[in-house]
């Protein structure tokens, strides 16, 4: 038996964006592993998966928040909780660990 409830389009958009951004570093890891110049893979990296990256997980993290918002809204007729979740912590986890790392330069580079 089919249900009628369907998926929230926010939240599939919102699990898709986390996975790419995921994927990216996966991307970055196998580039920076090849055995290609280092020109071509900083332009390949610079200029098109990490600003990729960034995009995704800021649409991760505002379609997570506005699908839940719109699930709520709809009480019960619509799903995806669960993507929405996915989609808001990688997005989320993403947001933080580059502040982190932007941080520990900073800090790095005012104590050198």
């Amino acid at each position: 038996m089919e249900s009628s409830i369907k998926t929230n389009r926010l939240a599939i958009v919102s699990f898709v964006s986390g996975l790419i951004g995921l994927i990216s570093i996966v991307i970055i890891f196998l580039l920076y592993r090849s055995q290609e110049t280092a020109a071509g893979i900083i332009s390949i990296t610079d200029g098109i998966i990490i600003p990729l990256r960034n995009l995704c997980v800021v649409v991760a993290l505002a379609t997570g928040i506005l699908a839940l918002r719109d699930i709520k809204k709809k009480d019960g007729t619509e799903k995806g909780i669960f993507f929405a979740w996915v989609g808001i912590i990688l997005g989320a986890g993403w947001i933080l660990l580059g502040l982190l790392v932007g941080i520990t330069f900073l800090v790095g580079e005012i104590l050198h």
